[in-house]
């Protein structure tokens, strides 16, 4: 998986965003997950950030291997968020109903 950090430099919350990924990437390094921050303005951002639905900084965006998207995150998460909808993308946590009812097949 990817993390995707579409950031501005005109924007006050987006170091911190940058700064959440940082702290938690080490977290899950046996997941092969990776972050690149994508500046706006620049030819990548242009080019990318119509397909991720991105309209504002900074934005967090968990893309699997498949290209699929696992989330989008507009604002600057909590370590917490950020840890949870990983661990979602990554299928390492279950939902409650699939806890309850089981997995589709």
């Amino acid at each position: 998986m990817n993390l995707l950090v579409f950031v501005s430099s005109h924007c006050s919350h987006c170091p911190s965003a940058v700064s959440a990924v940082k702290k938690i990437l080490p977290k899950y390094e046996e997941y092969g997950i990776e972050y690149e921050k994508i500046r706006a303005k620049t030819q990548k951002a242009k080019e990318i950030s119509g397909n991720y639905g991105i309209r504002a900084y900074p934005t967090i965006v968990g893309v699997k291997d498949n290209g699929e998207i696992a989330f989008k995150i507009t604002g600057t998460p909590s370590e917490e968020k950020l840890k949870k909808e990983i661990e979602k993308g990554l299928g390492l946590k279950k939902s409650i109903f699939s806890k309850i009812f089981g997995e589709k097949t």
